[in-house]
């Protein structure tokens, strides 16, 4: 299986900053055939045809670990096809980094509706299958991005494989919950590891580190030359028979300094 290229991924992402921007990326989920939904007025039954060309199931089962759907059990995950690879190729990534099992629930990706629940803002993301939300019970709307209870390395590895998150939002728009398939919103901070994954592959690999010197075993030692002035504060003298006598200085606790005087002939 060859590796999921994130660079032309990314690259081919949208903005997200405008609806037609969506629409032209991920087609019309509100045209032709667009009907209004029991769910109430921000919602609608979307166009069949857009939804049979363009809606998948991701299995679970190219998921593994995916977190519960509270108060039921789930078989697939429902997002655009252009976003089923990424999903399924981020999923991977996150289990290769063992971060799988950090998610506490999983709260839904496709919703036929509008942004905030409300019919007079544009169509949300997850109406075109491109958003994600997870932990919502920890990180609803508005809570602000110090109070969000949603794991940072998860985030972190949704940002670096390209997604969106909603956390970096502010006000009533914090949204710690929700991951999107678009570049960043024009003003938003993003971190410096956002789209890292793109990179991975032109970035030449950092040289080895060096191997690391061998731990001395003991202090270290400076020998002074001979004919110097050697100042013996504070430390012990010692004389070998016959060689020479040492003298150490142990006023420096980082060091011991020895000076070798030979015995006269």
């Amino acid at each position: 299986m060859s590796a999921f290229d994130f660079a032309a991924a990314i690259k081919a992402r949208p903005s997200g900053a405008q609806q037609a921007q969506l629409v032209a990326a991920f087609g019309n989920p509100e045209g032709p055939g667009a009907t209004p939904s029991a769910q109430g007025p921000a919602w609608f039954e979307p166009s069949p045809q857009w939804r049979a060309a363009n809606l998948v199931r991701v299995p679970v089962t190219d998921l593994p670990g995916w977190p519960a759907y509270p108060g039921s059990s789930i078989t697939a995950v429902t997002v655009h096809r252009l976003v089923a690879p990424v999903l399924v190729a981020t999923w991977a990534e996150l289990r290769k980094r063992g971060l799988n099992g950090r998610l506490r629930t999983y709260n839904g990706a496709f919703a036929a509706r509008h942004m905030g629940h409300d019919r007079s803002r544009p169509l949300s993301v997850h109406a075109f299958g491109a958003a994600i939300d997870f932990d919502a019970a920890w990180n609803g709307y508005g809570v602000p991005l110090d109070r969000m209870q949603i794991d940072r390395d998860v985030i972190r590895c949704f940002e670096e494989c390209g997604w969106s998150w909603g956390g970096h939002w502010t006000g009533q728009y914090a949204d710690g919950m929700h991951l999107q398939w678009t570049d960043p919103l024009p003003g938003v901070t993003v971190p410096a590891w956002q789209d890292a994954m793109a990179h991975k592959a032109s970035v030449p690999p950092a040289p080895a580190p060096a191997p690391a010197p061998a731990a001395p075993s003991g202090r270290g030692v400076v020998l002074s030359q001979f004919g110097r002035p050697f100042a013996d504060i504070d430390g012990s003298r010692v004389t070998i028979t016959g060689a020479a006598t040492i003298v150490i200085n142990a006023t420096d606790p980082g060091k011991v300094q020895i000076r070798v005087e030979r015995e006269k002939a």
